[in-house]
């Protein structure tokens, strides 16, 4: 199933993302971007056009970098006050969350379980560096 994608955030880290997945992937171009707010132009049309141009048969998915933030907020009036419902609005989103939807049943529809599933698996995790006593153990002994 074709899908298209769109990253929206609060300064350049839609961009970021975008060039990271490009880095990554190779698949950068495929990611449309909002950089909200770093100058005084109005991101409105290009979300509306995002969700207009979707046929169908096809997926939207809408990155936003911060729940109940002014860009999410905007994401959520447009999907709102559109018919369609091939459009998934993914919020406080990470570069693990996007890698694994954009690879995930390339060749059929997402479902809201689906993207649940990746966001369960794509989580934050606080890595402990520090050592215990037990983990210093002589290799030779």
């Amino acid at each position: 199933m074709k899908r298209h994608y769109l990253i929206a955030s609060h300064g350049h880290l839609a961009s970021g993302l975008q060039h990271s997945l490009q880095i990554l992937t190779g698949r950068g171009e495929e990611f449309m971007v909002i950089d909200a707010y770093v100058d005084d132009s109005d991101y409105t049309a290009t979300l509306t056009d995002f969700v207009k141009q979707l046929a169908s048969d096809e997926q939207g998915l809408i990155f936003t970098d911060l729940l109940g933030g002014s860009v999410n907020q905007k994401v959520v009036q447009t999907l709102m006050d559109s018919p369609k419902d091939n459009v998934f609005l993914i919020s406080n989103t990470n570069l693990a969350t996007i890698l694994s939807l954009a690879y995930a049943k390339p060749d059929e529809e997402l479902t809201l379980e689906d993207i649940h599933q990746v966001i369960a698996e794509s989580q934050v995790t606080a890595v402990d560096l520090a050592l215990t006593n037990n983990d210093e153990v002589d290799f030779f002994d």
